[in-house]
């Protein structure tokens, strides 16, 4: 059954509207009509189904017959990466939102090739959370992921709120992935996954996120691209905690 969006404040009991670009998307691009059935998420575990009732004007109205809501994963799992190269990050934060992540921290770095103009962060942050939101309809989630604004290693440490933090590392000092996932206490808030660029972090960026609280871990022997690394290492978290 297709999916669509539809913002909180447009669902009322058992009538949904769908917004502008839904509507749009849902007609001319899906080509659905009055009658078809739907289902409809507001992005914050809301979901139902229904029929289209109306399509008249720009807006598609869907009359819901069945709903509930879905509870967020516990604990909480973030990801903090930095900006990979071209259109890659796209396929980062698809990836992460089907492997389950509930935070993505878009990161540059020392080392990280893509860098930003001003005014260019909002634009990114805008364009990663409609990428989120089109993960989300697709692999059937009803959370939608809150994709951050673009920050420095400074920023993202100088508030880690007690959360466990990984830094997935090539380091021989780095313990294994297996063997940090086993040590974890039973109560968690939230855990990070910190994954560098493709020239890896520097040295004091390295010394910096382990004095904030992260731990290095290995993904073995072989070094990874960074899509590879998000994808290796989320499947390995949500495996383990939820």
């Amino acid at each position: 059954m297709d999916r669509f969006f539809v913002s909180a404040e447009d669902w009322d009991e058992s009538r949904a509207v769908l917004g502008h670009g839904e509507s749009h998307h849902c007609l001319r691009v899906m080509r659905k009509r009055m009658g078809d059935k739907v289902e409809i998420f507001d992005g914050v575990g809301r979901w139902g189904r229904g029929v289209i009732a109306d399509e008249s004007g720009s807006s598609v109205v869907v009359m819901v017959g069945e709903e509930g809501r879905d509870r967020r994963g516990s604990p909480e799992i973030g990801l903090v990466v930095a900006i990979p190269k071209g259109k890659m990050m796209d396929l980062v934060v698809q990836k992460a939102v089907e492997l389950g992540v509930d935070q993505i921290q878009p990161l540059v770095t020392e080392h990280t090739v893509v860098r930003l103009e001003d005014g260019s962060g909002a634009d990114k942050r805008e364009k990663g959370q409609r990428v989120a939101l089109e993960a989300c309809k697709q692999c059937g989630r009803n959370f939608v992921p809150e994709v951050r604004t673009v920050a420095s290693l400074e920023e993202v440490l100088r508030d880690r709120d007690g959360r466990v933090g990984m830094l997935a590392s090539l380091s021989e000092g780095a313990v294994p992935l297996k063997e940090v996932l086993g040590g974890l206490p039973e109560e968690l808030k939230g855990v990070d996954l910190l994954v560098g660029p493709e020239g890896d972090f520097s040295v004091g960026e390295t010394e910096s996120a382990v004095a904030g609280g992260f731990q290095l871990v290995s993904f073995g022997p072989l070094t990874l691209r960074v899509e590879t690394a998000v994808m290796y290492g989320l499947s390995a978290l949500g495996y383990e905690l939820r």
